[in-house]
């Protein structure tokens, strides 16, 4: 049985706050989410369920076993598989009135703004402050309006900035550094504390894209589910911020080889564009193949668990550090080249004949 969006809504719109034209505000809505691990799978489902009509899902990352414990609607069938693609399934199986696109790809400076480009507001579901920075320097010099969030353990936190309003994410936490100390792997996480920060994130932006007012609009709320204790901090601005002075320089480069959330799994980027043959490499690999789509392969290679993407990144789980994630992503790189080469020479031959047919300009 089809349900009508109306009906699916209707209790919704019941509310003073919304109504059928709050309803319709919020299906024409454009929301963008960087991270859609946890917090921002969670923020995500909210999202569709409050009836946001387009929801651009960024994320670099696989679903990985430890990850389905606070993944909303993310099943083992779903191993493995892009995390920006399986939560657009689960949202496409429930709610088929939003339109939901998969981005497979890391935020960075260089193309923050063609994957931020026409958005009402973006959510931070990052698990680290490297790319959080990109990400509020970018929607600082953009005025884009910009909620983060985060959770670890049991705490969790949403903060909704909206320059030049307000402060930035920045003038909270400057100069933060990412380690393994700070990681889930090490600290641990919570489904319920996950999804409660979700939730919260959800209906914060619902209420802003409605055009109503809240406390958490230029401050931090920390929710500590030990308590349950809720604690808002006025965030003020600095006066010496670059970045709301509009003195922000570009970040140093991250380099070839970053390490991810927990310091044993490393996003290594190619030095040039490839254009990789996914279907080639899994014949080649067959038998170590966990995981296929048209965006990414996941197949085992000795102890560790690689994930080749089709523009030539790989993540490389169980690594020490950088220097090993480099060593496995080049013997990655030249067993993808062995194997996409007949194909890839095929169509440069094929270009190669088009431009000796091609009548002079």
């Amino acid at each position: 049985m089809k349900i009508a969006p109306s009906e699916y809504f209707a209790r919704q719109a019941a509310l003073n706050e919304v109504g059928p034209e709050g309803v319709a505000r919020l299906q024409a809505a454009r929301v963008t989410i960087v991270g859609v691990g946890g917090v921002g799978c969670a923020i995500a489902v909210y999202l569709a369920k409050a009836g946001v009509g387009t929801l651009r899902l960024i994320d670099q990352d696989i679903v990985e076993p430890t990850n389905l414990q606070r993944l909303h609607g993310i099943s083992e069938t779903q191993l493995y598989l892009p995390k920006a693609e399986a939560v657009r399934e689960a949202i496409a199986g429930l709610h088929p009135w939003v339109k939901a696109e998969a981005v497979v790809e890391t935020l960075r400076q260089a193309n923050a703004e063609e994957l931020l480009a026409e958005t009402d507001i973006v959510f931070d579901g990052l698990d680290n402050f490297r790319t959080r920075y990109v990400l509020n320097r970018y929607c600082s010099t953009a005025k884009l309006p910009y909620l983060f969030t985060s959770s670890v353990a049991l705490q969790g936190h949403v903060g909704l900035f909206t320059p030049p309003e307000t402060p930035c994410l920045e003038c909270a936490l400057p100069g933060v550094q990412d380690g393994p100390e700070n990681a889930c792997e090490l600290l641990g996480a919570s489904s319920s504390t996950v999804g409660v920060v979700g939730a919260i994130a959800a209906e914060e932006a619902s209420k802003f894209l409605l055009g109503l007012r809240s406390r958490v609009q230029g401050s931090i709320l920390t929710i500590d589910m030990m308590g349950p204790d809720f604690l808002l901090t006025r965030v003020t601005r600095r006066d010496n911020c670059p970045v709301c002075r509009g003195e922000v320089t570009k970040m140093p480069d991250e380099g070839v080889a970053v390490m991810l959330c927990g310091a044993r799994t490393a996003n290594v980027l190619p030095k040039r564009t490839l254009l990789v043959d996914l279907k080639a490499v899994a014949q080649s690999a067959s038998e170590t193949v966990l995981a296929s789509s048209d965006s990414v392969l996941v197949y085992r290679l000795g102890s560790h668990i690689v994930s080749l993407f089709q523009t030539g990144r790989v993540i490389v789980d169980g690594v020490r550090d950088q220097s090993e994630a480099l060593q496995i992503a080049e013997k990655v790189w030249k067993q993808a080249e062995r194997a996409s080469s007949p194909r890839l020479a095929g169509l440069t031959r094929g270009l190669d004949l088009l431009l000796l047919n091609s009548p002079p300009p």
